[in-house]
């Protein structure tokens, strides 16, 4: 049956010619011939089009945290308001985008690994790109794997022996089931070991450093348990990038004016708007603004807050009226001031703090070191430290609140829901109708596209979600 399959897709393909990539033509398929790979420069190039396939989720998984609320606006926008009241359709939908891009992303780097084999570099300079190009495409891999997991995967506190999701290690089209989480932990962690290896400091941050894969690798391990190795690789990450004193004023606000600054490990170039779905019009305003607590929340002086709310005096509902809105910064603020946005951040040094506080709380008896951690890093953002006293779930609950507020609107707080909804952020969404999503609902793992099960039937569905066989 496979083999018919496999047959009947070449035929379309040959038949389709450059058609867009969609999952009805598996990617595997649709790159261009392997002796077009003939050296190191070709290979960055094929390389930087795995870079591009990257899904920018930012926007959606923070509609379904609790980053925002909505305005009077929403009516006018029934998908976003069904996404933010977690709809199947929206959220379905969602899936496929990301599964896509993701994947692609994949397949583009297993060609370039595939194909930089032949390549014969001509010098010691040669060499050394060669080798900063196949550790990147390995922690592209690593990278586009653990975003995987965590979205279409139960989380790993719910076993790991479950099905994560599915590793392709060749550039070709094959029908293989869905892994284990362990199994995936194992095969993103082997990626990231071998592309550390290998000293790479690009001159921009649109290329993932070895100081990337090093962050890259704090979170893994935060994630699989392994809190000593995440504190190891956290604390390397920050001794490595002049520590805490990289947390500038100037380089903090770098970020949010267009550019990538000495903040950035990793971030996306882009040539195309972003954040735009979040507005209605220029008028009346956005669909959603910052949450009301999470606003109240800052410092006064805080350089989080001042980045993060955006607020706007907008015309009301009545003539001469005014009301404020809690506009989004950041991309947002880009939009509204018609600053151009160059790249995505997808992966900041700031992780590594937030990263070495959450293992020191994991670990037990290293409250200490964890409020340290935290109050040193809030030091550089002229916001107020933890109190001293707080200890244990309240202190890792407090630890969490500051990353909310460092990462508001880019997406991290979904990832801390799905972690933490059954511990210290159990009591998530309380006060909002709209956000009551209970612990163990199946919507905290997406669903596994129909057109990855539709071509493949040794993948399983999640949990709650239908697989339609037609």
């Amino acid at each position: 049956m496979q083999k018919i399959i496999r047959y009947a897709l070449s035929g379309l393909i040959a038949m389709l010619g450059s058609t867009a990539c969609t999952l009805d033509i598996p990617y595997e398929n649709q790159l261009s011939d392997p002796s077009a790979i003939t050296s190191v420069t070709t290979a960055r190039e094929l390389l930087a089009s795995a870079y591009d396939r990257l899904p920018n989720p930012e926007f959606e998984l923070s509609v379904l945290s609790d980053d925002f609320e909505t305005t009077s606006l929403i009516s006018r926008n029934s998908d976003l308001g069904n996404l933010y009241k977690w709809q199947t359709l929206p959220m379905t939908n969602l899936s496929l985008t990301l599964w896509q891009g993701y994947y692609e992303s994949i397949a583009i780097a297993n060609a370039v690994l595939e194909r930089t084999v032949a390549i014969s570099p001509q010098n010691e300079s040669e060499q050394a790109d060669l080798a900063a190009v196949n550790a990147e495409a390995k922690a592209l891999k690593a990278y586009c794997y653990f975003d995987l997991l965590r979205l279409f995967a139960p989380d790993i506190s719910e076993g790991g022996s479950r099905d994560g999701v599915i590793l392709k290690e060749q550039f070709e089209l094959e029908f293989l089931p869905r892994s284990s989480i362990d199994a995936c932990v194992g095969y993103i962690r082997t990626l990231l070991t071998e592309a550390v290896a290998t000293e790479n400091s690009p001159e921009t941050a649109y290329w993932i450093s070895q100081q990337g894969v090093r962050c890259l690798l704090a979170e893994l391990e935060l994630y699989a348990g392994q809190y000593e190795k995440a504190v190891e690789w956290a604390n390397l990450v920050l001794t490595t990038a002049s520590g805490y004193d990289l947390f500038t004023e100037t380089n903090y606000r770098q970020l949010w004016n267009g550019g990538a600054g000495p903040e950035s490990l990793f971030s996306r170039h882009t040539t195309v708007p972003f954040y735009l779905d979040m507005r209605y019009d220029t008028e009346k305003g956005d669909f959603l603004e910052v949450s009301e607590e999470l606003a109240a929340s800052y410092d006064t002086g805080d350089l989080r807050g001042e980045e993060s709310i955006y607020p706007k005096e907008l015309p009301g509902e009545t003539v001469g009226e005014t009301i404020t809105m809690r506009c989004l910064g950041k991309y947002n603020r880009m939009n509204w001031d018609a600053t151009e946005i160059s790249c995505i951040h997808k992966l900041r040094t700031v992780t590594a703090c937030f990263v070495l506080a959450e293992a020191y709380c994991l670990q037990g008896n290293h409250d200490g070191e964890a409020r340290t951690a935290i109050n040193e890093y809030l030091t550089r953002r002229k916001a107020r430290p933890l109190d001293e006293a707080l200890t244990g779930d309240d202190l890792l609950q407090a630890v969490l609140a500051e990353k909310q507020k460092e990462f508001v609107g880019e997406g991290e707080r979904w990832f801390d829901l799905k972690h933490y909804r059954k511990g210290v952020l159990a009591d998530w969404g309380q006060g909002n109708s709209d956000k009551r999503i209970d612990a163990t609902d199946y919507r905290w793992t997406l669903p596994i596209p129909q057109e990855e099960y539709f071509y493949n039937e040794n993948v399983t569905q999640n949990e709650g979600w239908p697989k339609i066989e037609n």
